[in-house]
């Protein structure tokens, strides 16, 4: 019986044309669908018309090509049914499914709807249901795999079939998904969410041991891949990572983090990773202990030996050279974490969070402030240091929980006050653990200052400048105060709670 491979693509690419090749090699038959069939062609390879099979050509402006009984029923036969077999044994089988949609548009309803993929869905379908049968492409990268399959073992094994429906399952869905909330939001005026996780893995307990726990993957979000190199990851250590790489990617490469309970502890840049490394640890070495490393350099081996005698639970970096792991590797309870592209600013995604009855979701605060948009209300205006400082003191604020204070000098945490109700007191916090490092340094602050007592205190320590967003119905009062003490008053407009 004869044998088919359907090909129906939006996006073409040289890999498609190599498996088309060797297909036709083995004495499978290659149809397209119109655009596909020119594409194959045009790259020497001899296909043929679906209407070869149908009967038909495409109809309403190519809007019906696959839709048709025989076709799905060269894809759905069961190939150990003599029955099925005999009703298609004139026309034969498709044993492969080569596609993928054409974009979705979402510039109004209309367009969407005359963009929406109809006979890809249905061909999808169908294969998927008969994937034990029928081999499912639809990504460009899988053909070198099938192309290596198929001359190693001249088949397309069970396993590679699974784990290719899968995939294409999954395709599905997200096409899908996107599809429904977009017509359900403008039928209905209303907002939908799908929230599809995969590759979940039991974690061995959550916070706290009586507590059950699970990571699940959003299927996709591709910003950032890690490995683990060594060891397993808790949930709080997901935690403590998930803040690494938000707090690193906001200020680059060149960075040094280290979170305790997801809260900022130390923070520097360094002219190099050991740099870096010293000066985060030195802002308090203290509250360092057992806590989470993230560099977002590669780790060498001179620095994996100062690394070495201080304890973390987690250690993070772009990368650790060879020496570097194998002294890293001999500390039992760390585990090493690779993020290649850590430092890279996130692009987009959403905070959730779980609360009685409901979810709540908004997107991940991903704001930066410029010196252009910033407002300098003091007689005193900062220099270019102490600019520079305010942007990374206020970079880091914004990951530490409200009320939040950072205080900082050459790039270089000096004192973190977190999650107190009162905002003098975070502010009190941060100056204490900052000891006698505060003359000359900013101060930094997640939301706007209610009182001038803060300003008052900060002035007492040395600060001499400070970057809030500003809003309060006292700001004159904290503008006046910053004059009394000759502080540098920055607003910039932008609040960052962090709850």
């Amino acid at each position: 019986m004869q044998r088919y491979a359907l090909f129906s693509l939006s996006k073409k690419s040289k890999e498609f044309v190599d498996l088309a090749r060797i297909l036709i090699d083995k004495g499978i038959s290659i149809i397209a669908t119109e655009g596909t069939l020119r594409f194959l062609k045009d790259n020497g390879i001899n296909a043929l018309p679906t209407s070869i099979l149908t009967g038909f050509e495409s109809m309403m402006h190519a809007k019906v090509k696959t839709l048709n009984q025989l076709i799905h029923a060269m894809i759905l036969c069961n190939r150990e049914s003599k029955e099925e077999l005999e009703q298609i044994s004139n026309v034969g089988l498709i044993d492969l499914i080569v596609l993928n949609f054409y974009e979705t548009s979402f510039e109004n309803l209309d367009v969407f709807l005359n963009s929406l993929d109809i006979g890809g869905r249905a061909l999808l379908n169908s294969a998927i249901k008969n994937f034990k049968y029928v081999t499912i492409i639809i990504d460009e990268k899988d053909c070198i795999n099938i192309i290596n399959e198929i001359k190693e073992k001249n088949e397309i094994t069970y396993e590679t079939k699974k784990k290719l429906a899968i995939k294409a399952f999954e395709y599905l869905i997200n096409y899908e998904a996107r599809a429904f909330s977009y017509f359900y939001e403008r039928l209905t005026n209303d907002i939908s969410l799908f929230l599809f996780l995969k590759e979940g893995i039991k974690l061995k307990y959550g916070e706290n041991p009586h507590q059950k726990a699970y990571f699940f993957k959003y299927s996709t979000d591709e910003q950032l891949k890690y490995e683990i190199l060594k060891g397993e990851l808790s949930y709080n250590n997901f935690l403590d990572l998930n803040r690494v790489i938000c707090l690193l990617g906001d200020l680059g490469e060149n960075h040094c983090a280290i979170i305790k309970h997801t809260i900022p502890c130390g923070v520097a840049k360094g002219q190099s990773a050991k740099d870096a490394f010293l000066k985060a640890y030195s802002a308090d070495p203290q509250s360092a202990y057992g806590g989470v490393l993230g560099i977002s350099s590669v780790i060498d081996k001179e620095l994996a030996e100062i690394i070495y005698n201080y304890f973390f639970d987690l250690i993070v970096a772009k990368d650790f050279d060879e020496e570097a792991f194998k002294i890293l590797n001999k500390k039992k309870k760390t585990r090493l974490i690779k993020v290649a592209n850590l430092g890279l600013k996130l692009e987009k995604g959403y905070n959730i969070r779980d609360v009685v009855n409901g979810i709540l979701i908004q997107e991940r605060d991903l704001k930066d402030i410029e010196i252009h948009e910033m407002k300098f209300v003091s007689n005193k205006k900062p220099n270019q240091e102490e600019i520079k400082d305010a942007i990374f003191a206020w970079k880091v604020v914004k990951h530490v929980f409200s009320n939040a204070i950072t205080v900082a000098k050459n790039e270089v945490t000096l004192g973190i006050g977190s999650g107190q109700p009162n905002r003098f007191y975070s502010t009190k916090i941060a100056l204490e653990k900052a000891g006698d490092k505060t003359k000359n340094a900013v101060l930094a602050s997640d939301g706007f200052f209610p009182f001038r007592d803060s300003v008052d205190l900060a002035a007492s320590k040395g600060i001499t400048t400070i970057i809030e967003p500003g809003g309060s119905i006292r700001d004159d009062e904290i503008i006046e105060a910053a004059n009394e003490h000759g502080i540098a008053l920055i607003f910039t407009g932008v609040r960052c709670f962090r709850h």
